[in-house]
């Protein structure tokens, strides 16, 4: 372990997370070249086993890579404080857009740039969503894949009590229980998730946490649960949280999605849309001094898992991974993530495409078709500043006689 004094590692951290714009691989890029072979803080090869454990883990991985890295440089005093470091400037930039939201909402000038912002998050989840799914091609993946979204939808429409969670642990433990038996180990997600209607109805539905009193428990229960079922990329926070924020009154379904637009847009984790989330939600009970109290709470929440699952289960952790039944586990995992990220980019599509008059629709339809075509070549970051920049100045100009 490389000694190193506790100011310098937390300098060190605090500017790889303001510069974490462009996603996962962007914030691991620089943590390898920053830690790695800059500083030489940590070996090629601890980096690389501390990254396949991470992608292993529930939860972001950069983030987790950050706590990772702090830990082999300083104990697990370095891996909290490498990991709180890592995510404080988007946390603080999260919070400041927040407000400006919050403050925004009836503001004219901020209306188009909003409503662009929408259809472009939709794309940006119909790309992610169509990467998964090509890095899954064997049948039993894509089996899995059309299981999940079908339970997905069902469970839209109220047919089947199956929320998003449940659903990747269904497949998960579907895969592990027949692991090598192709397509016919696929057999018991449906039994299971047919079996477990009564759980999944009265724990995982959006109202849990109602039974204990309080907005920190209801924030703290949904978003816990969620930080221990993020596999494969941020994003698939969005299905996870989506139906429970929105039953609750929180947000509106256009409100979350301006959300994951904020996390896209701000350095480190797009999972720093929880406290977008908590702030509105503490807003609505308290005004601004409980607004930021329940983002911070929220993203305590969402987070803490990575910090335990890093901080003190990493050792039993790594010899597990190598467990068939366990590896078995994350693969059908992370074969369901596709279908869930399909089946709820259909309603967010949807609510993105819904306007005041027909040339909203068009022009929103625009935006839409516009930022697939260019998610090839523009990181999500970037497509959402062009979208941005594109509704805001003409509603400065036409806006500059007013305020001139």
């Amino acid at each position: 372990m490389v000694s190193i004094p506790l100011p310098a590692l937390a300098g060190t951290y605090l500017r790889i997370g303001a510069l974490g714009f462009g996603g996962p691989q962007a914030h691991l890029a620089l943590l390898q070249n920053e830690i790695v072979e800059r500083r030489g803080w940590v070996a090629a090869d601890r980096f690389d086993e501390g990254l396949g454990l991470c992608e292993a883990l529930p939860g972001p991985a950069s983030s987790q890579m950050a706590i990772y890295l702090g830990c082999c440089s300083h104990g697990t005093a370095g891996g909290l404080l490498s990991g709180l470091c890592f995510l404080t400037p988007g946390l603080l930039l999260v919070l400041l857009l927040s407000a400006l939201w919050r403050q925004g909402q009836g503001v004219m000038l901020l209306q188009l740039p909003l409503a662009l912002l929408q259809p472009v998050v939709a794309a940006i989840v119909w790309r992610f969503a169509w990467t998964q799914l090509q890095r899954r091609d064997a049948p039993w993946q894509r089996a899995t894949t059309l299981l999940v979204a079908a339970a997905t939808l069902l469970n839209h429409a109220g047919v089947l009590p199956a929320p998003a969670g449940l659903l990747l642990l269904l497949a998960g433990l579907a895969r592990a229980i027949r692991p090598d038996h192709g397509l016919s180990g696929l057999i018991p997600l449906p039994l299971l998730t047919m079996g477990c209607k009564p759980l999944l109805a009265s724990l995982t539905g959006p109202g849990i946490g109602l039974a204990i009193p309080g907005l920190f428990a209801e924030l703290f229960l949904l978003f816990f649960k969620a930080g221990l079922l993020i596999f494969g990329g941020g994003l698939v926070l969005i299905p996870l949280l989506r139906d429970a924020v929105v039953a609750q009154g929180w947000v509106d379904a256009a409100g979350f999605l301006d959300g994951v637009a904020i996390g896209q847009l701000t350095p480190g984790p797009v999972v720093l849309t929880s406290a977008f989330v908590g702030y509105q939600a503490g807003w609505q009970e308290g005004g601004p001094v409980l607004a930021i109290s329940s983002a911070l709470w929220a993203t305590v929440a969402i987070f803490l898992p990575s910090f335990l699952l890093v901080l003190i289960a990493a050792p039993w952790l790594e010899r597990w991974r190598r467990l068939i039944p366990v590896q078995a586990f994350l693969a059908g995992v992370l074969a369901g993530v596709p279908g869930l990220l399909l089946a709820a980019a259909l309603p967010i599509t949807l609510g993105s495409l819904q306007g005041s008059a027909a040339w909203d629709c068009l022009l929103r339809g625009a935006v839409l078709v516009a930022a697939l075509a260019a998610g090839r070549r523009l990181q999500p970051a970037q497509l959402l500043l062009v979208a941005l920049l594109t509704g805001l100045l003409p509603s400065l100009v036409m806006a500059w006689p007013e305020l001139g």
